[in-house]
């Protein structure tokens, strides 16, 4: 059970490890975009016009800054807000063709990143197999348990229940045949709670346990009577193919005899 719950624990750390390698990568992606497109000698094709795009968009925002100054309003927050957006979108955009092309060596910060995750993710996956097979020798000793057990466990169930109506609806009758005192004056045993409590509970209880000990005994002598016919009637029938192969065995000398 602790094994189950540690490897739970290990299983959501790493989870929750990945969530922020997947962020720290997506970081690492926009620097290393915005790194590739501010290398004027290293931009081409489609990173030309990502620079360009970005160029655009750092000149908006620093109009936009100007226009209002330190303080700006609400809506040129919000514009400032969304052309920052873009502006990461574009890195990121870039990034990911950096990623895409031949190795230079400036991606080595996301490739370490990745290979973090990927050993995250194979110790996640582990650690999974290993719950799942905890879960499933758990679940196969339950059954061993419970399966032998099964009518003493249903049997106490059903006499529990009707016991415990039954010492609920006539709790003063029962107390009165033990000599004690259904009312708060009189014999009692401890006090009249007490006294109340062991009838609707504890006597409950005990015909469950006597009733499940009753059965898981009739039941284990059916079995042992069951097994016993079993093995009589397989050693019968070995006795008996026994009986015929070796009179099959005679009948086949005596042909053999006679043809000579």
């Amino acid at each position: 059970m602790i094994e189950q719950l540690v490897t739970r624990y290990e299983t959501a750390r790493l989870e929750l490890h990945r969530r922020e390698l997947r962020r720290r990568e997506e970081a690492a992606i926009t620097r290393l975009g915005e790194k590739t497109l501010a290398d004027a000698g290293g931009r081409s094709g489609r990173l030309a016009s990502l620079a360009t795009e970005a160029a655009a968009t750092r000149g908006r925002m620093r109009s936009i800054a100007a226009e209002r100054g330190e303080s700006p309003p609400a809506a040129t927050r919000r514009r400032l807000e969304a052309l920052e957006r873009q502006l990461q979108q574009i890195h990121q955009t870039a990034g990911r063709l950096v990623l895409a092309m031949p190795p230079t060596g400036a991606e080595s910060e996301v490739l370490a990143i990745r290979a973090e995750m990927a050993d995250a993710a194979s110790e996640q996956d582990r650690l999974r197999g290993e719950g799942q097979r905890m879960v499933e020798e758990t679940s196969s000793r339950v059954r061993a348990w419970v399966g032998p057990r099964a009518p003493a466990l249903v049997t106490m169930a059903v006499a529990w229940l009707i016991a415990h109506g039954y010492a609920g609806s006539h709790t003063e009758a029962i107390l009165t045949s033990f000599g004690l005192s259904p009312h708060r004056r009189g014999s009692h045993l401890v006090s009249l709670a007490t006294d109340t409590f062991l009838v609707r509970q504890g006597l409950p209880l005990l015909a469950a346990v006597i009733s499940g000990y009753l059965a898981h005994r009739l039941a284990a002598r059916a079995q042992a009577a069951v097994e016993s016919v079993r093995a009589r009637s397989g050693q019968a029938s070995q006795a008996g193919t026994a009986g015929t192969r070796s009179t099959r065995d005679a009948l086949d000398r005596r042909a053999v005899e006679k043809s000579r």
